[in-house]
């Protein structure tokens, strides 16, 4: 059987959320909303016993989505902050064929910057803004060719992305992808949408959000398949 994204490419660099411009979310983000505290980057103060990043998207219908990634790679917590305090969602350990987990707590910012989460599989976080992540995406800017060589094994993925954000691809395990990677306006990301299908017959769909570094020359991504039983994080570089 073809190891998916979930398994084989569930590998991310510690410093890649940390380093990179941020993530993505819907569009018609309200400002207003209570939830619109989420947006921009977070992390949680160095030499924490539980080290985090985590990227705020930008508000809509009342909530914004979150994800949370250890420093280390091991854990991806994607959730769902809602207007009213609410935080829910499903945590994935990175890398180990288990199956997610539900989340279900509280979230709040203060007035300092700083994000606190309840109810994580880490129990509570807090995490200091280091930016808000608000200026525009850029199309052009993730065109171009991308490689990641991720696992043990050093398996490849190499992907190519048009000036219009389409993507396609092949991986050295037999895997192909397309799909596209679509700049935000309201956020300095990309709604990745990549869709994976195996020699083995296996076909995936992940959803998730991508970030550019400063030089414009590695790119980040985590994502769930659409069915959200699997996570995956991911590094390129040109």
């Amino acid at each position: 059987m073809q190891k998916n994204l979930s398994l084989t490419l569930s590998i991310l660099l510690a410093s890649a959320l940390t380093a990179c411009g941020g993530g993505g979310g819907g569009d018609g983000a309200s400002e207003s909303s209570p939830s619109a505290q989420v947006q921009g980057r977070w992390t949680t103060a160095a030499g924490s016993a539980s080290a985090y990043t985590a990227i705020g998207l930008p508000s809509s219908n009342a909530s914004a989505t979150v994800w949370l990634l250890a420093n280390d790679a091991s854990r991806l917590v994607k959730l769902t902050a809602q207007d009213s305090g609410a935080l829910a969602g499903k945590a994935y350990a990175l890398g180990q064929n288990t199956a997610a987990t539900s989340v279900s707590g509280q979230w709040s910012t203060s007035a300092s910057k700083s994000l606190s989460l309840t109810g994580l599989p880490v129990g509570g976080l807090t995490l200091a803004q280091i930016d808000a992540l608000t200026t525009s995406a850029v199309q052009a800017d993730v065109a171009g060719a991308w490689k990641a060589t991720v696992g043990s094994n050093a398996q490849s993925v190499n992907w190519t992305v048009a000036a219009s954000g389409a993507v396609s691809g092949n991986s050295t395990t037999g895997c192909t992808y397309t799909g596209t990677l679509g700049a935000m306006a309201n956020a300095s990301a990309y709604t990745a949408a990549v869709k994976e299908t195996c020699s083995d017959g296996a076909s995936t769909q992940f959803n998730g959000v991508a970030t550019l570094n400063t030089a414009k020359n590695a790119l980040s991504m985590v994502t769930t398949s659409a069915d959200e039983t699997m996570g995956a994080a991911l590094f390129f570089s040109k």
